[in-house]
């Protein structure tokens, strides 16, 4: 996909480190682009780490702890972004159980 037609970029990392997982995000829109961050989420076991997410924001980044019920299981990952001009983004991976350090990126 041709990076001028990408109204946000993106940077997330989920890591495994037993049971616990930090997921770090870094989203921006071009500078003076028609384009704001109009939703976000990150989500490990279903669970989503973005409280309330303030939609129009030109940059969010951050880090985000979630502590996995089971860490001997599999556990899904996931993230959702869209922009104020329709552009869309999500994917899924998974934490291995069977791992004890894993680790699942995304980005554009």
């Amino acid at each position: 996909m041709d990076i001028d037609n990408i109204p946000i970029t993106y940077q997330i990392k989920f890591e495994k480190d037993h049971a616990s997982v930090k997921a770090t995000y870094d989203l921006s829109v071009p500078m003076g682009g028609p384009a704001l961050i109009a939703s976000f989420q990150i989500s490990v076991e279903g669970t989503n780490l973005i409280g309330s997410f303030v939609p129009g924001q030109s940059a969010f980044t951050g880090a985000q702890f979630h502590t996995l019920a089971n860490p001997d299981q599999d556990a899904t990952v996931s993230f959702s972004i869209s922009s104020s001009q329709g552009w869309t983004a999500n994917d899924s991976d998974v934490l291995r159980g069977s791992k004890t350090y894993d680790d699942a990126e995304f980005s554009c």
